[in-house]
């Protein structure tokens, strides 16, 4: 990727960074025992769980790039991965920043079509993988018996309608495809018509392209599964971060736990999609799981606050990784470049 791209990209980082510090109050957090040993220790282990979670993005790019993934070296496809994800965390409505970075920097190991093409399918993935967890959690709060609070027991009944719906279509898609004709329900309905109508007519060429995509990958089923599955996997990774936070703490937190504040975090903190790395809405999602598992507020607050420092260290070094691009990664792309006709 040229300089002044990376340059770009590096400075709406600092931008998303700047601004999640400034809505911050630093003078809140208990820096004494943040910085204890103990609990130093305990967050390398989670930077360590991440790089299990980014290995699993990272895989399932390969397999949707197949025998172009081939062109690309390990360490240069997880600063791809890492950096897009950190962009997208910086950034309001998320896959704003990210994608076009993936984009741009996978079109210098294969062409720029497939470079959208594979980064497109990605992010599909990526949001089913959502869509998947958001389900499993509905189960999970009434399995459990945690319901009780009105407003929270309808909120979760809808997104088990809705996402049990979502992922229905998903699967039965296979001529019709997916996301146009979603958008183009929503572009129907009464009080969403006038707003989705001029989305759907603006975007339409994008909705097409995408659904286009995931046909063409849906007919290799073992690809089409695995990359469910790995993204899916990669959200119970996450369920078990909250898990091994709040056990940290002295929370009384089954596996469970994880998977319904996971859940309720995600969905409430996507529902408000505008908020740079959800500040604000995704800890109410949390908040909320936890009055439902019945866990002490100031425990609560504590794993927000070690929660927030690590996907921070994250995000600084994903930014950071932006400007970084080593001789071996340029001779790399000038070769691919020059296998694609480009130069």
């Amino acid at each position: 990727m040229k300089l002044y791209y990376r340059i770009i990209f590096f400075l709406i980082g600092l931008a998303g960074m700047g601004l999640m510090l400034w809505k911050s109050d630093l003078d809140s957090i208990p820096w004494d025992d943040l910085l204890s040993p103990k609990t130093l220790l305990f967050l390398a282990g989670l930077l360590g769980l991440w790089l299990v979670i980014y290995t699993v993005h990272v895989f399932s790019y390969y397999v949707i790039l197949g025998k172009d993934g081939k062109k690309i070296h390990p360490a240069s496809m997880y600063k791809i991965c890492l950096s897009g994800f950190a962009l997208n965390n910086v950034t309001p409505a998320g896959l704003i920043g990210g994608e076009p970075y993936r984009i741009m920097a996978l079109k210098n190991y294969c062409s720029t079509e497939r470079a959208s093409s594979a980064t497109l399918t990605f992010s599909l993935f990526y949001i089913i993988g959502h869509i998947s967890i958001w389900f499993t959690g509905a189960v999970v709060y009434f399995a459990t018996g945690a319901c009780g609070e009105t407003v929270t027991d309808i909120l979760i009944i809808l997104t088990f309608i809705v996402t049990a719906a979502v992922l229905v279509a998903f699967f039965l898609s296979k001529k019709r495809g997916l996301v146009r004709p979603f958008m183009s329900f929503l572009a129907k309905i009464p009080f969403l018509k006038k707003p989705m109508k001029k989305v759907y007519e603006k975007n339409y060429n994008s909705y097409v392209e995408i659904d286009n995509n995931i046909k063409a990958f849906r007919a290799t089923r073992s690809h089409f599964w695995t990359v469910f599955f790995l993204q899916y996997f990669s959200r119970l990774i996450e369920c078990v971060e909250y898990f091994l936070i709040f056990l940290y703490l002295g929370a009384p937190i089954d596996p469970l736990g994880g998977v319904l504040i996971l859940t309720m975090a995600s969905l409430i903190g996507n529902l408000i999609v505008f908020i740079p790395m959800q500040a604000g809405s995704r800890e109410l999602g949390v908040y909320t799981a936890l009055n439902s598992l019945e866990i002490d507020n100031q425990i609560g607050a504590m794993g927000l606050i070690i929660y927030r420092v690590r996907d921070f260290v994250c995000i600084i070094i994903g930014i950071l990784l932006i400007m970084f691009e080593k001789k071996k990664d340029k001779a790399e792309m000038l070769e691919n470049k020059a296998e694609n006709g480009e130069i």
